[in-house]
């Protein structure tokens, strides 16, 4: 957590997201590294590395010159800071000496990750380093201050914690209708200013706390009302990108592969936004004509009392009903409609990011009730006359094995554990979520040392935590993370993944980089062959 090393981070961040190299994605700072994303669509692992090296060799970025400090008005104890009278016990203080301690530090930004725009922030007084909360909570206020060992913190959103809380402040660190969604950036230094509770009254009613509006086309009529929403059901499209420096995660389809060949047959572009439907699907009653096609997991769909067959387009007539059920294998279905579901773009996606409120319909799940419009008639291409080749779905849904490659800590781990990840079952539990799957067989042994400085978290990342259960990270996942990365799930098969549902059964199976590229080149080549012939 060394200021030189954030100094490092700081410059090659500032010129990355500046001079981009083509195909990055994203790039997601640390203490002490930089995770580089990239689109495998768009550049190979090698000549991504290769322009990396480069740069690396032939470029001094300069130091960049811009900070700020900011103030952050902060109501310590009581119910804002749960935790100060317990910290000021094991510190040997009283609370309000902890309390002054605390806000007597001036902290630094050295990155955002967590949730968006959530601060990691150095500095905190050795006296305060107490170790995290034993249990995390399941519910942290917005605007909690928190600290946990040498780190400080700010809950931006209301989220899971287990860091201890000492106060809370009234201003909203993240908002991405702003022009900078996030409050603080790297290298911003931090000052808390105590505050009576009167005061953290009047500012919170100043901020604000607005609800996202419920979206209307100014030109449009409703097109589908939401009758049942089922289990889980969102708008998703393939993500949202170039957030990563703000803790936002790319989100998107849960298994894009079968978001893009739904909207190949509708004739939409491949990331037009539809909806996702998780392990039990909806009922929707449509008040104008559509093209619609359901792909991914088959829900034993009907159109009034008709069965619609998956993958194919169907014509849907005003005043029809189309009711998905449980799903027969896989655990995620897409209804793709010509034009796509219209709804504004948040940091440029329509996805719904669950956890933090943002994108698709009011930034939640889809409730009875809910209205849905239909985006313009794309102008690209005719919807495709069939079904999608069978071959193609059943690769698709293919989820026994995924291949796999080296993590990013592979190497701390010992033989025997790398083995002991592709030669052991393990069964998807029910805490399971867009965010990461949590696998139940047999532990594996984290690697000697204690815990690790958090460093960003690729999607498809196996981490592996302190109870040795694995956990492959998802779509909705935090950016940033410090539990050890034993293995990634390959490029191909991330939609698997997405697939995947409780008491599932999955074995791993290594490869290399060059056979994951190949693997994936070949999927790519199958969809948009079919995609050029459908």
């Amino acid at each position: 957590m060394s200021r030189l090393c954030h100094a490092q981070v700081r410059r090659w961040d500032t010129h990355l997201r500046a001079h981009p190299p083509r195909g990055v994605r994203n790039i997601h700072p640390a203490y002490a590294s930089l995770l580089v994303n990239f689109d495998p669509r768009v550049r190979t692992l090698a000549e991504v590395e290769a322009e990396l090296r480069e740069l690396l060799a032939t470029v001094n970025p300069p130091e960049p010159t811009s900070s700020r400090r900011v103030e952050l008005p902060t109501c310590y104890g009581g119910e804002f800071g749960p935790d100060l009278d317990e910290v000021a016990r094991l510190a040997g203080m009283t609370p309000g000496e902890a309390a002054a301690r605390h806000a007597g530090t001036e902290y630094l930004v050295h990155f955002l990750g967590f949730s968006p725009g959530f601060p990691y922030l150095g500095g905190p007084p050795e006296a305060l380093g107490v170790a995290r909360l034993p249990s995390p909570r399941t519910h942290v206020p917005a605007g909690s201050v928190a600290i946990a060992g040498g780190q400080a913190g700010v809950y931006p959103l209301a989220s899971p914690g287990g860091w201890r809380l000492l106060g809370r402040t009234p201003v909203r660190l993240f908002d991405a209708a702003r022009a900078e969604p996030a409050l603080l950036a790297l290298g911003d230094s931090v000052r808390f200013v105590p505050i009576a509770a009167e005061r953290y009254a009047e500012i919170a009613a100043a901020e604000g706390a607005r609800s996202p509006a419920v979206f209307t086309p100014a030109d449009g009529e409703p097109a589908i009302v939401v009758a049942r929403p089922g289990f889980l059901t969102t708008v998703q499209d393939l993500g949202r990108f170039h957030f990563g420096h703000l803790g936002v995660s790319a989100s998107g389809a849960a298994d894009p592969v079968s978001l893009r060949i739904g909207n190949l047959l509708v004739g939409n572009a491949e990331s037009a936004p539809a909806l996702e439907m998780t392990l039990v699907g909806g009922v929707f009653a449509f008040r104008r004509p559509a093209l619609v096609a359901l792909t991914g997991a088959d829900m034993q769909a009907t159109l009034d009392d008709e069965t619609l067959p998956p993958a194919l387009v169907v014509a849907v007539a005003p005043g029809q009903t189309l009711r998905c059920g449980p799903a027969r294998a896989g655990a995620r279905t897409y209804l793709c409609v010509r034009g796509g579901i219209s709804v504004p773009a948040v940091l440029g996606s329509a996805s719904t990011h669950l956890a933090s409120g943002l994108g698709g319909h009011a930034g939640r799940a889809l409730r009875a009730g809910d209205t849905l419009y239909i985006g313009h008639e794309p102008a690209s291409r005719p919807p495709a006359r069939g079904a999608t080749p069978e071959h193609i779905a059943c690769t698709l849904l293919r989820t026994t094995v995924l291949r796999i490659t080296p993590g990013r800590h592979a190497d701390r781990f010992e033989p025997t554990q790398r083995m002991a990840l592709v030669s052991t079952a393990f069964a998807v539990t029910e805490a399971s979520d867009r965010m990461g799957l949590r696998l139940r067989g047999r532990a594996l042994a984290a690697p000697a040392g204690g815990r690790m400085l958090t460093e960003g978290v690729p999607l498809g990342a196996i981490q592996v935590p302190q109870d040795g259960q694995p956990i492959i990270i998802s779509v909705e996942h935090q950016t940033t993370g410090g539990y050890p990365q034993l293995a990634s799930v390959i490029a191909a098969d991330l939609h698997r993944v997405g697939q995947l549902r409780p008491r599932d059964v999955v074995r791993f199976e290594w490869v290399t980089f060059d056979e994951a590229e190949r693997f994936f080149n070949e999927q790519e080549t199958m969809i948009r062959r079919w995609g050029e012939d459908g």
